[in-house]
């Protein structure tokens, strides 16, 4: 009977040992095969590769954001705001320009790199026989002897100048603007570009002869531009940063005065405080914007009716 149990007991013990066998070998050959797939792997990885490397890309401006320039109903103005302005002479260069003068100076606040003769030269739209208005062109030669131009043509210069460069900033007319809506801008740090007169003379716009368009021409012999960055309603004082004589204070009541007389013509320069003074485009885009967009040369001849 022991005899029996203990045979019976060795066919089992030889039959489990059988079994381990075969899945000791299925494993081991299934671990070999994995192998040789790991290293076939591996050699094929280490075939040389080109690395792989990304195309340089141009920055790109961001798209314009809208700013609003309206100061909020009830917004209480501080008593006093100054921002830190450099004034850019118009003299010698520019004697008669300083519209295009005290765009470049506000340009130049924000770290734009704008020259006042090539902003003339460039992207100044100029009529020297008298055909157009001054909501077009500036009438005359700001390098000689001119009468001026409008809030219209220096919005129209600036933005010229930004789509010269790539940049997302923008000008805006805010021309009808009362004087405390203009310090609502200083406030938010925006300086501006104020239709005034030639040290403050309380004087009137003249007619002065009728336009090749047929437009009677009216002109403030006395007519400025200068840009506006700073107000203290207790001293009573605006400062100033006149292309004739550098930062001034003039009389705050006085210069509300002339900038009425001068139709209330006011323009602000608007952008993302991360893209000022930024340019977006290289000197090859730069030529092509020009060989496109540069204002031909000043006619000699009455050109065609706008």
């Amino acid at each position: 009977m022991k005899r029996i149990i203990r045979t019976t007991a060795f066919l089992m013990l030889t039959a489990v040992l059988l079994m381990l066998s075969g899945c000791g070998k299925s494993t081991s050959d299934e671990r070999t095969d994995t192998t040789k797939e790991h290293i076939v792997g591996k050699h094929t990885s280490t075939e040389p590769t080109e690395p792989e490397t990304e195309e340089p890309t141009e920055p790109t401006a961001p798209e314009p954001v809208e700013i609003d320039t309206e100061m909020p109903e009830g917004y209480e103005l501080p008593n006093s705001c100054a921002l830190e302005m450099e004034t850019v002479m118009q003299y010698p260069e520019l004697p008669t320009g300083c519209e295009i003068t005290a765009l470049t100076q506000t340009l130049n606040y924000y770290g734009f790199s704008a020259d006042k003769v090539t902003m003339a030269d460039v992207f100044l739209k100029t009529d020297i026989i008298g055909y157009y208005t001054m909501n077009e062109v500036y009438i005359g030669n700001p390098h000689l002897d001119g009468f001026g131009c409008n809030a219209p043509v220096i919005v129209n210069a600036a933005n010229d100048f930004f789509d010269y460069i790539g940049s997302d900033w923008y000008a805006k007319d805010l021309t009808g603007m009362p004087l405390d809506g203009i310090f609502y801008q200083i406030d938010q740090g925006r300086p501006v570009i104020i239709w005034t007169t030639i040290y403050q003379y309380e004087t009137r716009p003249e007619y002065q002869f009728t336009l090749g368009c047929g437009e009677d021409f009216y002109f403030n012999p006395n007519q400025h531009c200068v840009t506006l960055y700073g107000y203290d309603m207790e001293a009573k004082k605006v400062h100033v940063a006149d292309p004739l004589v550098g930062n001034v204070e003039y009389d705050m009541d006085r210069f509300g005065r002339t900038y009425e007389n001068m139709g209330t013509q006011a323009v602000v320069l608007c952008g993302a405080p991360e893209t000022a003074g930024k340019e977006f485009r290289d000197d090859g885009e730069k030529a092509e914007w020009l060989a496109e967009n540069r204002p031909p040369e000043p006619e000699t001849e009455p050109a065609a009716a706008p």
